[in-house]
């Protein structure tokens, strides 16, 4: 937009960069050491896999092999995987070791849920309760 050049923005982000990376530096180890065993990543047919919206290890094959569900986000369309309360958080690591073993991908390949505001559920009068802003204004169409 034009507000700052190039290298005054990396100036002001250097700090938050360094914080980041600090944060990050051993994720990949505790990633590495706590994920669960592959037993318990790839359901059983009759297992519940979105225990939101109690969708089946056999419902999850049939749409990735049958289907062709590409990945968690396109399984949303088909089987609502992903969009209970929890948003993913419970059912998305098996739902991308499930397509993944059916279609002879890996998880990389197949990737993960899409993250969208808000995160967590929020209540109607937290999201009211939001201050207003000039694009908040913009967006409303009056006529």
């Amino acid at each position: 937009l034009g507000a700052i050049d190039a290298a005054a923005r990396d100036r002001l982000a250097a700090p938050a960069r360094a914080a980041l990376a600090a944060a990050l530096r051993g994720r990949a180890f505790l990633d590495l050491l706590y994920r669960p065993a592959p037993q318990f990543r790839v359901a059983p047919d009759d297992a519940i896999v979105c225990r939101c919206e109690e969708i089946t290890g056999a419902q999850v094959r049939q749409a990735a092999g049958q289907l062709g569900a590409s990945g968690p986000n396109q399984l949303k369309a088909f089987l609502r995987t992903g969009m209970g309360p929890c948003q993913g958080r419970l059912c998305g690591l098996t739902v991308t070791e499930m397509i993944a073993t059916a279609q002879d991908r890996s998880p990389a390949e197949v990737g993960h849920y899409r993250l969208r505001p808000p995160v967590k559920p929020i209540t109607l009068a937290e999201l009211a309760s939001l201050p207003r802003t000039e694009a908040d204004e913009c967006a409303v169409v009056r006529g």
